[in-house]
């Protein structure tokens, strides 16, 4: 494996997160590449260092079990890198708006009351 610079793990991280947020690296796959290419160690010596069991990196990196926020915050945090929630791009957000007032099954708005009589012009 060749050395990088400051600079080129800087921008190899950059591009591995870039990949996860547009959906086309899975973080197991990106915590793999990132322990491969920047770090350049094995399993057990990365998950010594994040203390996690090595079974736990094991099944992150081929997207199998189910890791919790901590065991993600961990290994990320070595490339300096955090778990959090990102906005989705409008297409999409659109899309997810679209599908949640479809959902709704006609209910009312919220702070909207509904009608359940037709206007009439008699007072009653």
């Amino acid at each position: 494996m060749k050395e990088m610079t400051l600079e080129e793990r800087k921008a190899y991280i950059q591009t591995v997160a870039d990949e996860v947020a547009q959906g086309r690296l899975t973080l197991g796959g990106a915590v793999k590449r990132l322990r491969e290419n920047v770090l350049g160690v094995n399993q057990e010596r990365f998950a010594v260092a994040c203390k996690i069991s090595k079974r736990a990196l094991s099944q992150l990196e081929v997207d199998s079990g189910n890791p919790t926020l901590a065991t993600l915050q961990a290994v990320f945090k070595k490339f300096g890198l955090k778990i959090s929630l990102a906005h989705l791009n409008p297409v999409d957000l659109d899309a997810a708006t679209a599908k949640k007032n479809k959902a709704s099954f006609g209910m009312p708005k919220l702070g909207t009351t509904p009608s359940l009589y037709a206007k009439s012009d008699k007072p009653m």
